[in-house]
């Protein structure tokens, strides 16, 4: 059986305590898929999961092989991944943020505006930069705005608001 590719969901904080937990800073919106891991791979290297939890917005672990501050804090600033059958499964248009990084975006009319380069979480709704001949664009990821999603071919059509795009 071949494994699917690695995600990154987090990256390490710093050390937790005296017990070498790590503390991490997750880019998902629950621990869910850090308890879904049997295994987290911290840079190239992979852990087996001891124990996950929650802590003031971040994500406590601990795993097999880190069992001292100075170890865990030597993963300071390492990326967390996971293999991609470890994520939650997704509603009808969802999307992660790694299926959209990188996707070539046009509006309705067939202006092309770029790729996605990141993605900004805020309060209200999630907001794509989008890079192209006219700089960095920013848009709201909402259903006025966003009219088609397409995966497989890599592509997004949006309906920008008005003042969104500077006239070329």
């Amino acid at each position: 059986m071949t494994q699917s590719r690695l995600i990154v969901i987090g990256q390490v904080v710093k050390a937790f305590g005296i017990r070498g937990e790590i503390n991490i800073r997750p880019f998902t919106e629950s621990i869910g898929t850090f308890e879904r891991s049997a295994v987290l791979i911290f840079g190239d290297s992979p852990y087996t999961v001891l124990n996950v939890r929650s802590h003031k917005g971040g994500v406590l672990i601990l795993v097999q092989g880190i069992d001292t501050p100075e170890k865990a804090q030597q993963l300071r600033g390492t990326l967390v991944k996971t293999y991609e059958e470890n994520l939650p499964p997704k509603e009808e248009d969802e999307y992660y943020w790694f299926e959209l990084i990188g996707m070539r975006v046009s509006t309705v009319n067939g202006r092309d505006l770029g790729r996605i380069t990141g993605i900004t979480r805020t309060g209200a709704n999630d907001v794509i930069h989008v890079e192209g001949a006219c700089g960095e664009v920013l848009l709201p990821m909402i259903e006025d705005v966003v009219v088609e999603v397409d995966t497989r071919r890599g592509t997004m059509v949006v309906d920008p608001l008005e003042g969104l795009i500077p006239d070329a």
